[in-house]
């Protein structure tokens, strides 16, 4: 982790202990990424927040800080699901969406995830960011129609890869390798250097074994997700199916 993230870190957990510090009936951070929330959770009391991004299984969301035992409705969170609509025949990605929305002064902080699908983008932004996004009429040279209007429709499917291969061990290091297509050693440098993530969480031990389900991620290869691990064959090796986030 860089010392500049690990500066922001540092104002991030201050900011959300001052709110437990205030007891306050509700309080709401800006959105997280998975990192930083399970980075916080680390220090508060179970019963005491809830993490919720506009729809189950968000990778982003807001954390609300409430009393003990009485958290909020979904609907008390400040978020608005925006609907942008375009022609089926042109193509809009998550960069084109996000590029143009920092292009307008917004906060990466203030917006959520942003899901793609054919002729729709449905995202999620902080209330008081919706009334800047609104009025756009035009993402890159694609004509485009928001509206806030519309409820999340959830026939978004995130789009994966699959890939394969055969380890000796469902080691970090060995793992990145079928994932990256990448010398062992090479996928060892990364992790010593701390550019890989474990369930959102830095590792720096090529060694550690990982198990079906896990979440990893290199910093500039992607995020990836170990599907399955099969039982050893007559040699000893095991067969892993890795999905690829796209």
């Amino acid at each position: 982790m860089n010392q500049k993230q690990q500066e922001e870190d540092k104002i991030l957990l201050a900011h959300v202990q001052d709110m437990c510090r205030r007891n306050a009936w509700r309080s709401f951070t800006n959105f997280l990424d998975m990192r930083q929330y399970c980075m916080l959770k680390k220090y508060l009391l179970q019963g005491s927040y809830q993490f919720y991004g506009g729809y189950t299984d968000s990778e982003r969301g807001i954390l609300c800080i409430h009393l003990q035992d009485c958290p909020p409705e979904q609907e008390e969170f400040p978020i608005t699901c925006l609907t942008i609509k375009f022609r089926e025949a042109d193509k809009l990605t998550h960069r084109d969406i996000l590029g143009c929305f920092m292009s307008q002064q917004i906060e990466r902080n203030t917006i959520g995830d942003i899901l793609v699908a054919s002729g729709k983008i449905q995202c999620f932004v902080l209330n008081k960011i919706a009334p800047v996004i609104l009025p756009i009429k035009k993402i890159g040279r694609v004509g485009v129609k928001i509206t806030d209007q519309l409820s999340f429709s959830g026939d978004y499917q995130q789009q994966m890869q699959e890939i394969t291969g055969v380890v000796s061990s469902p080691r970090l290091d060995a793992v990145l390798k079928i994932a990256l297509h990448m010398k062992r050693q090479e996928c060892s440098r990364l992790i010593l250097a701390g550019l890989v993530m474990v369930n959102y969480q830095e590792i720096m031990k090529p060694d550690v074994l990982l198990t079906a389900g896990d979440i990893f991620s290199a910093r500039g290869y992607g995020k990836f997700k170990l599907k399955t691990i099969s039982t050893p064959n007559q040699k000893g090796r095991l067969h892993i199916m890795i999905e690829k986030y796209l």
